[in-house]
């Protein structure tokens, strides 16, 4: 695919996916990053009560491509790597953050945060992206 084009479907942000969590993005002139609330409901658990990782992994990427496209960045990830802190609860609002660290010609270095009402870090992730346009 040499195009990458939006169809509203995202599973995370996509307002027409009615199976996604449809969230929405903002940017913190104050802290610099970009930001968004999320809940985990029941069913997108692994443990019971407990998110299931591979969500909390999920809107990490997104909230790091989300950072670049604040830059102006079209994105893909070449690499996230991320660290479970603590259990994320299921029906529970967490905030979530993301930030461009570097930015190496078409290679984005980022980081995400997903912490709960207290500030607390429940996961970080790094992620490398690569621009496409």
């Amino acid at each position: 695919m040499e195009n990458f084009s939006d169809n509203n479907l995202c599973f995370v942000c996509g307002t027409g996916n009615p199976q996604g969590l449809k969230l929405a993005f903002h940017y913190n002139e104050e802290s610099g990053q970009v930001e968004s609330e999320v809940r985990f409901p029941v069913h997108l658990q692994g443990w019971q009560g407990v998110a299931h990782g591979g969500l909390i992994s999920t809107v990490l990427d997104e909230i790091m491509i989300k950072a670049a496209a604040e830059k102006k960045l079209k994105c893909v990830t070449g690499e996230i790597n991320v660290k479970f802190k603590k259990p994320t609860l299921t029906n529970k609002t967490y905030l979530i953050r993301g930030k461009v660290v570097e930015i190496k010609k078409r290679l984005i270095f980022t980081e995400g945060f997903l912490l709960d009402s207290d500030g607390e870090i429940m996961a970080a992730a790094k992620g490398k992206l690569f621009t496409f346009a």
